[in-house]
């Protein structure tokens, strides 16, 4: 382990740590970003627009712009290019009868599997170094870092957009506790129950 003791003095503590902060957060979100692609010839911007439809079913192509960061003109093509793969379906809304809900076919529901499973791959390698005591410390500086990163607006729901929400409970999300509008109402972010009929298995 580094002695950060030892540091030039014209480096100091925060930004050599800050400075190995940004590229293990760049390389690991370049590492989910291939997992997907790689698993299913698409692009990331489709990666993650099944990702957000899976785990917000029934969401109308305005809330998925704001979700995904997308412009509508964009996410109205993407959607299209999905539809005709049959990865996606539109249901009428029967609120708004001009709107549509978006869902995921049976083909994207296995789609999303493969997905959330190559993530896992990458990701639990790095976790399996850890002990259960490690494991919290790293939790407690990611929740203590959240509000740093995550700011107002939509921008909770495009953090999330890689997210395995099934195995967030929302009272316990970083995202949803580090700040205080989105922590008293937890439950309505809820997605799906981890005993979908999605096996997340990583095998």
């Amino acid at each position: 382990m580094v002695d950060l003791s030892i540091l030039p003095e014209d480096i100091t503590t925060d930004i050599f740590v800050g400075n190995a902060l940004g590229a293990f957060s760049r390389a690991l979100s370049d590492k989910i970003d291939n997992a997907w692609t790689q698993a299913t010839g698409r692009t990331t911007a489709a990666c993650y627009a099944i990702n957000q439809i899976g785990c917000e079913p029934g969401s109308s192509i305005k809330t998925l712009s704001g979700m995904l960061g997308i412009e509508h003109s964009s996410l109205v093509r993407l959607l299209d290019h999905l539809e005709r793969d049959g990865l996606i379906e539109r249901a009428n809304d029967p609120v708004d009868k001009r709107g549509k809900k978006i869902f995921l076919s049976p083909d994207g529901e296995d789609m999303m599997t493969s997905m959330i499973n190559a993530r896992r791959r990458v990701i639990e390698p790095m976790t399996g170094l850890l002990a259960d005591e490690e494991l919290g410390t790293l939790h407690s500086l990611v929740e203590k870092l959240m509000p740093a990163v995550v700011m107002g607006g939509e921008d909770q729901h495009v953090v999330c957009r890689l997210c395995e929400l099934e195995v967030c409970p929302q009272k316990m999300c970083p995202v949803n506790l580090c700040h205080k509008e989105w922590a008293e109402y937890p439950d309505q972010a809820y997605r799906r129950k981890v005993d979908s009929k999605r096996k997340l298995s990583i095998d």
